[in-house]
């Protein structure tokens, strides 16, 4: 038999609770009260039950989207021509994102268990792993280093960040620590890209450069005109 279709009254009230919790969560984090949440769509508390039984199960249905667009990302970088730019490249940007939506810094975290009800933190963790295993392999990420680091580092990443003004510094001399030995001795006077953290080149006349190539460059000014994404 089945399901009649939802009344369009119904599909309404659960849109406005998922965009009501989405911004909550994104400005507050996973412990928002349910009632702000209801209070924020301009629905009851039974209501919201009524659409999603438990706070962790419109928390996983808010994120899970989010997370699941990151991991396509992830994968389409998996056969790029230069696998250390392109997995710096990502973790810089998650934790960009991350640093401005709650919810998404702590789904991202190491502990997102109870609120992965679509298994999106296992497909996260296997897309980095790949982008982890092609850097090591060119020389770019320091061969002792797991998918589990990645992960724990890029959680600092994002509250060190949030707590000291999110130009990104931080995040660059986490990164670091990914980096081969040999190519950290040999980079210890070298400025870095103020975008990817790369090494770069001293200028031998002008201005210190700032980024690692034109491309660099560009999506730096993008950000400057574009708001940071929350999704």
């Amino acid at each position: 038999m089945s399901t009649p279709p939802r009344r369009a009254d119904a599909r309404r009230n659960r849109e406005r609770i998922l965009r009501a919790a989405f911004e909550a969560f994104a400005a507050e984090g996973h412990l928002v009260p349910l009632d702000d949440i209801a209070r924020r769509a301009g629905v009851g508390a039974g209501t919201v039950y009524r659409n999603f039984a438990t706070k962790e199960a419109l928390f996983a249905a808010v994120v899970t989207d989010r997370v699941e667009q990151i991991v396509t990302e992830a994968k389409a970088l998996g056969d790029a021509a230069e696998p250390g730019e392109a997995f710096y490249g990502f973790v810089t940007e998650v934790v960009q994102r991350a640093m401005f939506n709650h919810a998404l810094s702590e789904a991202l975290a190491a502990d997102i268990g109870s609120f992965d009800a679509c298994g999106m933190d296992a497909q996260f963790t296997a897309a980095v792993d790949v982008l982890l295993r092609r850097a090591q392999a060119a020389g770019a990420v320091r061969a002792d280093v797991d998918v589990q680091d990645v992960r724990a580092l890029m959680t600092a990443a994002m509250y060190m960040e949030r707590r000291h003004g999110g130009d990104g510094r931080l995040a660059s001399l986490a990164y670091d620590a990914l980096r081969p030995e040999v190519t950290k001795r040999n980079e210890t006077n070298f400025a870095r890209c103020e975008l990817c953290a790369a090494p770069l080149t001293p200028a031998p006349t002008g201005r210190p450069a700032r980024f690692c190539s034109a491309a660099c460059r560009q999506k730096a000014h993008r950000r400057k005109r574009t708001p940071p994404k929350t999704s």
